[in-house]
C-alpha cells in the first residue's frame, strides 16, 4: 500500500496537492515521533519491538486488489521477513487465536512498520503489524461503535499483551 493512496474510499482520485498535505499533516510528524521513540527504547533496552495497530473494513476497498483482499478474518498479522521473526508472528498468531478470533498472516495486508532509517539494517528493531476488522468493534455503515466495543478493546490489549509477554518483552513495553 502507498504512503497516501491515489484514491479516496469512493474511488475518486486525489490531487497531487493533497496527497502532499496529507504526507505533511501526518505521515512526516507520526515517522518522526517513531524514530525518536525507537532510538530511545534502543538507548534503554538494546532493542525494540514495533506493534502496529490498524483497522481494515470487512468488505475491500477500491484500491485492494488481487486474491487476498478478500480474505478478511478477524485479525490480520502482518510480518517483515527482516524485522519479524517466526517466534513474534507465531505468539501474535496465537495469542489472537486463542481468543477464539479467525486469524491470517499477511492477509489481507501484509509487512510491519519499521522507521526507515532502521529498515533492512538494524536487527535490534522488530516489527509485527496487527489489523483488527472493523466488523468486531464497528456498525461500519454508520462508524457507530458496537455495543462490545469497550470489550473488544480491552481484549485486543489482552491479546497484544499475552503475545508480548510469552516472547519476554513484557517489562520493556512501550505504550505509546
Amino acid at each position: 500500500m502507498d504512503v497516501a493512496q491515489d484514491c479516496s474510499r469512493d474511488g475518486l482520485l486525489k490531487a497531487p496537492n493533497q496527497q502532499a498535505g496529507l504526507l505533511h499533516t501526518f505521515y512526516h510528524p507520526h515517522h518522526a515521533q517513531l524514530e525518536r521513540t525507537v532510538a530511545g527504547v534502543l538507548a534503554r533496552h538494546g532493542r525494540c519491538l514495533v506493534v502496529d495497530c490498524h483497522s481494515f473494513p470487512s468488505s475491500p476497498l477500491p484500491y485492494e486488489r488481487g486474491p487476498g483482499a478478500l480474505v478478511r478474518p478477524d485479525i490480520c498479522i502482518g510480518t517483515d521477513a527482516f524485522h519479524t521473526s517466526e517466534a513474534t508472528a507465531r505468539a501474535f498468531v496465537q495469542a489472537f487465536a486463542a481468543n477464539g478470533w479467525s486469524v491470517e498472516l499477511n492477509r489481507p495486508f501484509a509487512g510491519a512498520l519499521v522507521p526507515a532509517s532502521r529498515y533492512r539494517q538494524d536487527a535490534r528493531v522488530s516489527a509485527v503489524m496487527v489489523e483488527v476488522n472493523r466488523r468486531l468493534y464497528l456498525h461500519e455503515a454508520d462508524a457507530t461503535r458496537r455495543p462490545d466495543f469497550d470489550a473488544v478493546a480491552a481484549q485486543v490489549r489482552a491479546c497484544w499483551g499475552r503475545a508480548v509477554e510469552a516472547l519476554g518483552w513484557g517489562a520493556m513495553a512501550v505504550w505509546d
